[in-house]
């Protein structure tokens, strides 16, 4: 059975994902990356122009991998439902696309302090999830049917949740409990089960 042709630009930015995660942006080199990827590093360049480029077209293909498990935040179903919903297929896509939701964030955040303004921020992955999630409970809130707490909080822990989810999908025999026993729990603070009373 002949094996699956990954094309040059794919070897090149799945190995400089691998050294980004685990070297950093500034700690990786593009000869680094074109001897991970079996290439020149002039290949590196001719296809990319730059390490810069390079990393802008894998947190790209990152926010495109995303963007369709935050639909689910689109529907009208119930708020506790959809929050598992969307929890799962972010977990499902990190796992299986190997986005590093955590690199993702720390690389966004360098970039941001260091004056990137063309990696245009707002438009990142983990901004995405962030926004999208918290606008989501804020809508629900002002509808009454989540509790009036502080959505950008649940967002943060919501994302706490996927990408410890998806990083322990790494270690074998570790399992991540799943996204409905996290959101059940989530659900007693902000739902109705959490209610304070007087």
């Amino acid at each position: 059975m002949r094996g699956i042709m990954v094309s040059t630009e794919n070897r090149i930015t799945d190995a400089a994902r691998e050294l980004f995660i685990k070297k950093g942006y500034r700690g990786t080199t593009t000869r680094e990356i074109a001897s991970r990827a079996g290439v020149s590093e002039v290949t590196v360049f001719r296809k990319f122009g730059s390490k810069k480029n390079l990393l802008k077209r894998i947190m790209d293909e990152s926010i495109e991998r995303i963007s369709p498990a935050l639909q689910v935040l689109e529907g009208d179903g119930e708020p506790r439902d959809v929050l598992e919903e969307v929890s799962q297929q972010l977990v499902r896509v990190m796992v299986r696309e190997k986005i590093d939701l955590l690199f993702v964030m720390m690389v966004e955040r360098e970039l941001e302090e260091h004056g990137f303004e063309e990696w245009e921020i707002p438009d990142s992955a983990g901004r995405l999830i962030y926004d999208s999630i918290e606008g989501y409970l804020r809508k629900k809130i002002r509808e009454g049917s989540i509790r009036a707490v502080d959505p950008g909080t649940v967002a943060e822990m919501m994302i706490s949740y996927i990408s410890h989810a998806s990083l322990s999908s790494h270690f074998r025999g570790h399992e991540t409990p799943a996204a409905g026993r996290f959101i059940d729990i989530l659900w007693e603070g902000i739902g109705g089960g959490g209610m304070i009373k007087g």
